[in-house]
């Protein structure tokens, strides 16, 4: 039996909530998928040989950055620490950037060989390089057959 509040049953509020809950997590795992998040900023490109990522990472220090390729996902990850003066504190007369932890996780889908990655970070960009792997579909291959 379902209670009536405000003329609004709580069984249909609890159901729209739970319509509500999936429909955010569906929306989170697109996002993971295509490779949006709140992280830094990046392109995603193709060349005849690679696949190449570009991050915006300005202000960081790239010891401060790990990458890494698991399962068809690169992920950038790190820390933009906040800047100190030789006393150890800065005094802010405005603050806009942040400075915390990232992480930036894109799908890669397209066949690369992840052990011949390489990744080098130079004035604030840092940039991944995967070389493809070429499938040689509809490339006839004799297969010996033995008696």
């Amino acid at each position: 039996m379902a209670i009536k509040k405000s003329g609004i049953s709580v069984s249909l509020m609890g159901q729209e909530l739970k319509k509500f809950l999936r429909a955010v997590e569906e929306e989170e795992r697109n996002a993971i998928a295509l490779g949006e998040s709140s992280g830094p900023l990046l392109d995603l490109y193709e060349t005849a040989d690679n696949i190449i990522v570009e991050v915006d990472l300005p202000g960081i220090d790239a010891g401060d950055v790990e990458v890494f390729y698991l399962n068809g996902f690169l992920t950038i990850e790190g820390i933009k620490k906040e800047r100190v003066d030789s006393t150890g504190r800065i005094n802010y007369l405005c603050m806009e950037r942040t400075f915390d932890s990232f992480r930036r996780t894109l799908k890669i889908a397209v066949p690369i060989n992840p052990k011949a990655a390489s990744a080098k970070y130079e004035r604030g960009v840092l940039t991944v390089v995967f070389p493809k792997v070429h499938e040689k579909r509809g490339q006839a291959i004799k297969i010996q057959v033995i008696i």
